[in-house]
């Protein structure tokens, strides 16, 4: 676990020396606490999860370039820390490119790769989607194949409503196939003048091989450099960890 803290530790480190470094990037760190209900073949538990995260956006030669980086606690016991590398190039309106990353515990590791785009409409609102290839290979070989999109909708320039939509099938050695659903909804709002922000969102997974669903309740608060809410996102700085893709974390 030591190990996995001073990883994350060094990457928000790194996206906070971002912010000092050039006025030219865009981005946020922030802190994030989730509440989860957890129903699997008629058991229910809950879950309590805490989060320091953050993202930057920066210019990598011609090519467009995000990183962004977690440490996840669950319910004070186990902890994860995750990072993602994103490359990209604008087309038009928006940016296609692909992404690498991984996300690692004491118990497993899961890495994975894979591609994404976005489209900037109307000045308003934004479509954003990724699909990639994941690995587990430390209880048991498994591999996952994911794709998820966004719908961002923002009203003003730091008040963002957000709709997502994913699916996942993980295949592991001598075990059939298990396909897992889920959505959620997510609201932002950036406090006039300033660059601190408040947000909230739900979300719901479903898995009918597992008899399994929960939902997540999660609120936070952070902290944006480099402009507003619309800003940060048409400028290709709130792409997708592989965490959200692949389901390692569970509020990120």
């Amino acid at each position: 676990m030591k190990k996995n803290l001073f990883a994350a530790a060094a990457v928000v480190a790194f996206l906070g020396s971002a912010v000092a470094a050039s006025a030219q990037t865009v981005g946020h760190v922030g802190a994030n606490y989730g509440r989860t209900d957890l129903d699997a073949a008629g058991l229910d538990a809950d879950l309590d999860t805490y989060q320091l995260e953050g993202a930057v956006r920066f210019d990598a030669g011609k090519l467009g370039a995000q990183v962004d980086g977690a440490i996840t606690n669950y319910d004070g016991d186990d902890t994860s820390a995750g990072a993602t590398l994103h490359l990209n190039t604008k087309v038009g309106n928006g940016l296609v490119g692909g992404f690498a990353g991984a996300e690692t515990s004491d118990d497993i590791t899961v890495w994975g790769v894979g591609l994404e785009g976005q489209a900037n409409i109307n000045g308003q609102t934004s479509l954003y989607g990724q699909a990639g290839y994941g690995n587990v290979d430390d209880l048991f070989d498994a591999d996952i194949w994911a794709v998820r999109g966004e719908v961002r909708y923002f009203a003003t320039e730091n008040f963002r409503l957000t709709g997502s939509l994913g699916y996942a099938t993980l295949d592991a050695s001598g075990v059939s196939n298990v396909d897992t659903w889920n959505a959620g909804v997510e609201a932002e709002y950036q406090f006039a003048d300033t660059p601190f922000s408040v947000v909230a969102g739900y979300d719901h997974a479903d898995s009918d091989d597992l008899s399994a669903n929960a939902d997540t309740v999660r609120i936070g608060f952070r902290y944006t450099f480099g402009g507003t809410l619309k800003d940060r996102d048409q400028s290709g700085a709130s792409l997708g960890s592989a965490s959200k893709l692949f389901g390692a974390g569970l509020i990120r």
